[in-house]
């Protein structure tokens, strides 16, 4: 199984899938002139290292005015003349690091903080089986990202779709965001040579299922205590991948580990 780390490479598919494109926010390489530009169009504006995680590097840049950004990284916010607006990000970029530039989609709020959804699929067999879904919620209404390493919180999916300040139709939404999945797993599994792929889903103000971020080795950690039966359904297919790819693994082994003939 292959660990694929580059955003773009991994949004490009579906970017340009006649159907799920309509689910990805519009994404573009960091170039100053596609900042300014792209801010003209779309009031809120996320521009990511294309290979990181945890949310680290992340900065977020909204429009105020015609003449007045405001960016924001962690805990930290500052306004800035647009006229200056490149300058501020790219000192706050990573040194070394390749960015893009990503449509910021107004995230449905429970108690009026931000949250996207994790939802994970797996494929013990030939076919991909949907094994996790629960949702991240930030810790403040401000919040840059809904990274749990950035201080956001697991939960169970139904308590927050329920308890959402928006009103949704759950059972729409959860069948929208089932049937979104299980077509991006099949199309990065007919890309790449995966077999687990944890999806960053958004739900916006109005309901909408988006696509944020694909994760190759996504993290369990502490999701056991959330949701005991899920995790259960999850290592359950994560022991078939292992011991199938141990099958295919072992005759090279035994190949390569013969006696010689004399």
């Amino acid at each position: 199984m292959k660990y694929i780390r580059s955003k773009m490479l991994k949004g490009k598919p579906l970017m340009n899938d006649r159907v799920l494109s309509r689910h990805v926010p519009a994404t573009r390489w960091y170039r100053d002139t596609t900042l300014i530009r792209m801010l003209r169009t779309f009031p809120v504006l996320y521009i990511k290292p294309d290979k990181g995680s945890l949310g680290t590097g992340i900065i977020r840049v909204k429009r105020l005015s015609r003449s007045k950004s405001l960016i924001s990284i962690n805990n930290w916010s500052k306004k800035c003349p647009s006229k200056s607006l490149v300058t501020e990000v790219k000192k706050r970029m990573l040194r070394g690091k390749k960015y893009l530039i990503q449509r910021g989609i107004p995230l449905a709020t429970y108690h009026n903080k931000p949250f996207d959804l994790r939802v994970v699929l797996q494929k013990p067999s030939n076919r991909w089986v949907l094994t996790w879904m629960s949702a991240k919620v930030a810790p403040r209404a401000r919040s840059v990202v809904t990274n749990v390493a950035k201080g956001a919180r697991d939960a169970r999916i139904m308590e927050v779709l329920r308890g959402a300040d928006q009103s949704f139709h759950v059972s729409r939404v959860l069948k929208k965001l089932t049937v979104v999945s299980y077509k991006i797993a099949y199309k990065l599994g007919s890309r790449f040579p995966i077999r687990i792929v944890g999806l960053d889903m958004g739900i916006d103000k109005k309901g909408k299922v988006w696509f944020i971020e694909a994760n190759t080795n996504p993290d369990f950690r502490g999701l056991k205590k959330l949701d005991p039966v899920q995790y259960r359904r999850y290592l359950r297919a994560k022991r078939q991948i292992e011991a199938k790819t141990r099958k295919k693994i072992s005759p090279k082994r035994a190949i390569h580990t013969s006696p010689k003939k004399v």
